[in-house]
């Protein structure tokens, strides 16, 4: 009796394990085939010119728009057309990254004024940016968005840092 108990709490234990070995081995491969997608910028020197890399994380292919915003002296700057200004999307592959590339001096404000016209009458001392992506499994309806990332650049030194 006190056989057939033990083998039936051991049967039991052996279900139970193999049952949460398969559910954890599910959440695993749906992970992998939900989009995920990261973003870096860098400065490839001393000027306001800034690469941007964007990497496909996921087995799945995914559609990315970006949005750069930026603000100085209390007045808003963008990119009003193009991948940065929320235009137009980047298609990744698989495990795939993009890179581009813009010029900060090229953001307009409401008024089509570019920055590089202003920073020409008047050297401000900083720029403070935020960037954010939207993406999707293509063919998806639900976007998924990252945290707007804020950034810094200094005209005066030429650098670019992340403003935490």
């Amino acid at each position: 009796m006190v056989f057939e108990t033990i083998n039936l709490v051991l049967s039991i234990l052996t279900f139970l394990t193999l049952v949460i070995y398969a559910y954890f081995t599910y959440l695993i491969a749906k992970d992998v085939y939900e989009p995920f997608v990261s973003f870096t910028f860098n400065q490839p020197s001393s000027y306001s010119h800034l690469n941007f890399i964007l990497t496909n994380k996921s087995k799945i292919e995914v559609e990315v728009f970006g949005k750069l915003i930026a603000n100085i002296n209390g007045e808003v700057f963008d990119f009003k057309n193009g991948f940065y200004g929320d235009g137009h999307p980047w298609i990744l592959q698989p495990f795939t990254e993009g890179r581009g590339h813009f010029e900060l001096r090229e953001l307009t404000n409401q008024k089509d004024v570019k920055l590089g016209d202003l920073i020409k009458k008047n050297i401000p001392s900083s720029l403070k940016f935020t960037f954010q992506i939207k993406y999707r499994k293509v063919g998806s309806r639900n976007w998924k968005k990252s945290l707007p990332q804020k950034f810094a650049y200094d005209f005066s030194q030429e650098l670019f840092w992340l403003n935490v």
